[in-house]
């Protein structure tokens, strides 16, 4: 029997008892083109990124792959998917501050 666990707060999931949600991520390095005028300029875009390409790959060789690509998959428990939803980044909520009226 396969057994589940929420990756983010370690609780099991009961897959006959309850929904478990699977989030996946796909995470990629890319660099946009800055300007589209002619063919002339998009070919030029293709030799200037393909040299762009050549030297990450100088500056990062024999190191992780995962700088580059990665593909994530986490399992959640409702819980953890109801907060995961509101906030996907996890980022902190600002407090506004409350000025007086003077």
């Amino acid at each position: 029997m396969i057994h589940y666990s929420c990756d983010r707060c370690r609780r099991p999931i009961k897959a006959s008892q309850s929904i478990r949600y699977v989030v996946k991520m796909e995470i990629e390095a890319t660099i946009e083109p800055t300007e589209h005028e002619s063919a002339e300029d998009e070919q030029d875009c293709l030799l200037e990124m393909d040299d762009t390409l050549g030297r990450l790959e100088q500056e990062f060789e024999g190191e992780d792959e995962s700088i580059v690509y990665q593909r994530k998959r986490f399992d959640l428990c409702p819980e953890c998917y109801r907060k995961f939803i509101k906030n996907p980044m996890g980022r902190e909520k600002l407090v506004p501050f409350g000025f007086s009226h003077n």
